[in-house]
């Protein structure tokens, strides 16, 4: 059952005075669960060190209006219940909403006093980014989809990634032991997460890497699980990635970022990335956008790489990130949510492809954020929101119902 009308953080009373009490602090060791993560994921920076991709000093794309009423247009949710774009957005602890359709702006709004500059945590939104980045090098021929992991990256020869290939790192079927279970303080996940500097380290938590360096190469092989054959969802795919990046190009992260998309693409503000305390980008999950820049990003995605004259993103890879996920693999997974939802789809170069008459493709972060891309309507979905939880189902799924919604009320 979803909850009616959810509190905004002004009304939990977090960080709301100076100092604020102790019982309404946010914190590193409270921001990423319930209530707090209604201010701490338009707060990141003030909690984990942050690098910037700089925007440059072209003029920022302004992205035409025609303001429209969506809220209003009804569909029966999951639950088989009568319900509404309206109450889906309050229901699902909305921050912004952002839905370009012909190039044009027809909705944006704002909830839990989020701002048009406010930046806000994509969480694993931020896979679909690092992708593209990558698929630049790729269509440069600096990097080969066929090689091995441990070719830009020796340290990751005795590791799980050193005899899987780029390939199967982008599509997530790296056979590598690695329990992503929020919230449970023995998971792969949480020890991920402690080694990017995103949880408190405790006497517990000790024998933790110092930095996502030192942490990826202590992964191993996933016993009766061989490379390629299933979907197997790991965040520390995207951050090894990121890593390969780095060296291939011999840039840091954030920097790569801005001197091959961010600076392109007509960004209103620089984008904020977390970084772990040797300077590794938490490139799974710690990206730092506005509403309107992802929608940017989700424009440029639409017109297949290519912005204001520019090819920024090459168009063969998202035809290739479009229509050559593999099915088979999707359905070999052990569990998964969307693979439930989207029995025809994919995930593939970290994006998941819904299979739908639509062609609908998305990046998707814990706690509710999203990029959806809608070719057949020529239409952008960027939503922001502080679920209380990591994965909430009813509301994932009442979400994605709500965006085809949309989509066939514009087609």
């Amino acid at each position: 059952m979803l909850e009616k009308k959810p509190k905004t953080a002004a009304e939990w009373q977090l960080m709301n005075e100076f100092p604020p009490k102790p019982e309404n602090l946010v914190t590193l060791a409270n921001f990423s669960e319930g209530p707090p993560v209604r201010w701490s994921f338009m707060h990141v920076s003030e909690l984990i060190p942050c690098a910037e991709a700089h925007r440059g000093y072209r003029p920022i794309y302004e992205i035409p209006v025609r303001k429209q009423d969506i809220n209003h247009i009804e569909f029966i949710d999951i639950e088989q219940k009568q319900s509404s774009i309206g109450k889906i957005l309050e229901q699902t602890y909305t921050d912004g909403l952002l839905v370009i359709h012909h190039n044009k702006i027809i909705s944006e709004q704002y909830f839990n006093d989020m701002k048009p500059h406010s930046r806000h945590l994509l969480q694993s939104v931020s896979k679909s980014l690092t992708s593209v980045l990558a698929g630049i090098f790729i269509e440069k021929g600096e990097l080969s989809l066929n090689a091995l992991n441990s070719h830009y990256l020796p340290e990751l020869k005795d590791s799980a990634y050193g005899d899987a290939t780029l390939q199967q790192l982008l599509d997530m079927t790296v056979a590598v032991e690695y329990l992503e279970d929020y919230g449970n303080p023995d998971a792969d996940v949480t020890r991920h997460e402690i080694a990017a500097g995103w949880r408190v380290r405790t006497n517990a938590s000790r024998d933790v890497p110092e930095s996502q360096y030192e942490f990826h190469p202590t992964l191993k092989h996933k016993a009766g699980m061989k490379h390629g054959d299933a979907f197997h969802y790991v965040s520390a795919n995207t951050d090894v990635l990121g890593w390969l990046l780095e060296r291939v190009t011999g840039t840091r992260f954030t920097e790569l970022c801005s001197q091959e998309i961010w600076q392109y693409m007509g960004a209103q503000e620089n984008a904020a990335m977390t970084v772990d305390t040797w300077g590794s980008a938490m490139a799974c999950g710690g990206f730092n956008l506005t509403l309107r820049d992802l929608g940017r990003f989700g424009l440029m995605m639409l017109h297949e790489g290519e912005h204001n004259g520019r090819q920024i993103i090459p168009g063969s890879y998202i035809h290739d990130t479009r229509f050559k996920g593999d099915n088979l693999a999707w359905l070999n997974a052990e569990d998964d949510q969307m693979r439930k939802f989207y029995p025809q789809g994919s995930y593939h170069n970290q994006f998941w492809n819904t299979g739908n008459i639509h062609g609908a493709y998305f990046g998707v972060g814990i706690h509710g954020q999203y990029v959806y891309i809608d070719p057949k309507a020529d239409l952008v979905i960027v939503k922001f929101s502080s679920e209380p939880t990591a994965l909430p189902e009813l509301m994932t799924e009442n979400t994605l119902l709500g965006f085809e919604t949309i989509a066939k009320a514009l087609i």
